[in-house]
């Protein structure tokens, strides 16, 4: 579907036009996908901070061009402004949603859903598949849904797909599913079985010091209904896992990664938070493990969180099918709300709030635990 030839895309387009310009920057690699007036979808050929290639991408059947992000521009209620809300790196997998201010700002995009199962063999961690396609679906009870088809090599296939809801002031919901098909036999490395051997899904996140983080506190809900909570500090050991053993949780329950004022790095990117929906094919436990990296670096992604599938089988056998759906929700405090709001930032029509890039995304980025 192609832009909208409404009065309120042309405000929109001029908007658009009016930002980069005054941010200097050039539109020729990017494409306006969709425009009805409340959202506006553009495609993104080359970014800084994605490594992995373009990939062809259609809506409604029809090639819209080869892209690496795909980002969502919502207009926000009461205001003649539609800033940023979502990137997704169709390139890599990766998710970054931030959220709405009631002024018509959003905040700076911080850390990263990477929507992709990922295994570990005996050639070390498979983290994130080759892409070859992308397909946008527009209107419907879904508002805007987009499916990524990927490979792992002859190992297996993977289909990422994601639902916009139209975002709340503060809140951003995204619907994810994430499907794995095995093509061929898959040995997980067998040191690693019920640790780190199969993960259903991850965040990517920055704790570079107790001073610079995009997440400093990672919470989650056990199978009992118990809420827990680990607190990240300059102490919290580097080069290791964040559990001796995975934290069991359940269908129902969620995990988080949340970010406290007191970051100097963009203090206003979102916390995160990934609520378990469903799981097919995954017999037995899942839980929750992370990695704290060695570097200290703030434009490095070093910490990992994820799902692990503790009661992986040894061998994914050829054929195996496997599927987990979740509820993303970035919103600027921790929940339940004690703390003071976070400040917000100026009001610019149509934000285009590059100034991070597209941090150290993907593969070639991933410095967690390889």
């Amino acid at each position: 579907m192609r832009i909208s030839t409404t009065r309120s895309a042309g405000l929109i387009a001029a908007a658009v036009l009016f930002a980069a310009m005054a941010a200097g920057s050039a539109l020729a690699a990017d494409l306006k996908i969709y425009d009805d007036g409340e959202l506006a979808l553009v495609g993104c050929e080359n970014p800084g901070g994605v490594t992995e290639p373009a990939v062809p991408t259609y809506s409604g059947g029809t090639l819209q061009g080869s892209f690496k992000v795909l980002e969502a521009y919502d207009k926000v209620p009461g205001q003649v402004s539609w800033p940023l809300t979502v990137a997704e790196l169709v390139a890599n997998t990766y998710l970054r949603p931030t959220y709405q201010l009631a002024d018509g700002s959003s905040a700076p995009l911080g850390t990263s859903v990477v929507g992709t199962a990922s295994y570990r063999t005996a050639a070390g961690l498979q983290y994130i598949p080759s892409v070859s396609r992308a397909d946008i679906f527009l209107g419907g009870s879904d508002r805007l849904r987009t499916v990524l088809d990927a490979q792992f090599g002859t190992d297996a296939q993977v289909a990422s797909a994601c639902t916009f809801p139209d975002p709340l002031i503060e809140s951003t919901a995204v619907g994810l599913t994430i499907g794995f098909e095995a093509k061929n036999a898959v040995a997980l490395d067998a040191a690693q079985l019920g640790n780190d051997a199969f993960r259903l899904g991850s965040l990517s996140s920055m704790f570079a010091s107790a001073l610079e983080y995009d997440a400093n506190i990672l919470r989650w809900e056990d199978p009992a209904g118990a809420v827990h909570t680990l607190q990240l500090t300059n102490a919290t050991p580097r080069d290791a896992h964040l559990f001796a053993s995975p934290q069991e949780i359940a269908v129902g329950g969620f995990f988080e990664l949340l970010k406290e004022p007191g970051s100097t790095w963009y203090p206003t990117s979102p916390s995160m938070r990934v609520d378990l929906v469903s799981l097919t094919g995954v017999t037995g436990r899942v839980g929750i493990q992370g990695w704290l990296a060695a570097t200290t670096a703030p434009n490095d992604d070093s910490l990992s969180v994820w799902l692990e599938w503790i009661d992986a089988l040894a061998t994914i056998p050829l054929g195996a099918a496997y599927e987990a759906t979740y509820l993303v929700t970035a919103s600027p405090i921790p929940e339940p709300a004690t703390l003071a709001l976070l400040a917000a930032g100026a009001v610019i029509l149509w934000t285009r709030d590059r100034s991070r890039g597209y941090r150290a995304a993907g593969a070639a980025g991933h410095l967690a635990h390889v």
